[in-house]
């Protein structure tokens, strides 16, 4: 009966306890935190991309890309244009985190 109560991880954020719980997590739990829900959205030119995904060393390694990444760091979408990215974004319940 004298159980007791049990918070949110992140409700004390204010007081500086969330980021201990954030430190307990592993670098998997960490990156999978907004898998699925966030995306980075960053350039790279093709032939730094094809060190890291093979399928864009069919693109001449100085054509710029642009990269959608899951906040796990899975490949969501590369593309030749903004255009496409911004219609992939529109078009799914994603929240589009900047790189810093």
């Amino acid at each position: 009966m004298n159980k007791p109560l049990e918070k949110p991880a992140f409700s004390d954020a204010h007081s500086g306890h969330a980021a201990e719980a954030l430190r307990t997590l592993t670098a998997a739990q960490f990156a999978a935190l907004g898998a699925g829900d966030v995306v980075f959205w960053r350039q790279m030119d093709a032939g730094n991309l094809a060190e890291f995904i093979p399928q864009a060393a069919m693109a001449p390694a100085d054509q710029r890309l642009e990269l959608l990444m899951s906040a796990d760091g899975a490949p969501v979408l590369i593309a030749d244009s903004r255009e496409a990215i911004i219609d992939w974004i529109d078009g799914h319940e994603v929240q589009l985190a900047t790189l810093h």
